[in-house]
């Protein structure tokens, strides 16, 4: 069961016009558990309370834009709506910016 943005965005600790909330990436974290650990944290929710990211993305492939031993790779940027924020994953972090 997942919940609506405007269920998650209940008691969102981000709020529009407010400045971005901006999570550094951990080292062996994947971008998928980055971005919705970000989220439950700006939301005071458990991940598991959230409404699926594969309902907006493709885990797998969200990831393998991230991966460490991705050869070539530089200044990957990658935003998309979720839960009621903008969301922006680069290499070191991920910013949420309420809509």
């Amino acid at each position: 069961m997942t919940t609506s943005d405007a269920e998650c965005r209940q008691t969102a600790a981000v709020t529009p016009g407010s400045p971005e909330t901006r999570v550094p990436m951990q080292g062996e974290t994947s971008a998928t558990v980055a971005v919705v650990r970000a989220v439950a944290e700006a939301e005071d929710a458990s991940p598991g309370d959230l409404p699926l990211l594969s309902d907006v993305i493709d885990p797998e492939a969200f990831d393998a834009l991230f991966d460490d031993d991705r050869a070539g790779r530089s200044g990957v940027c990658f935003s998309f709506d979720y839960c009621g924020y903008v969301v922006t994953v680069t290499d070191d972090a991920v910013e949420l910016d309420a809509r």
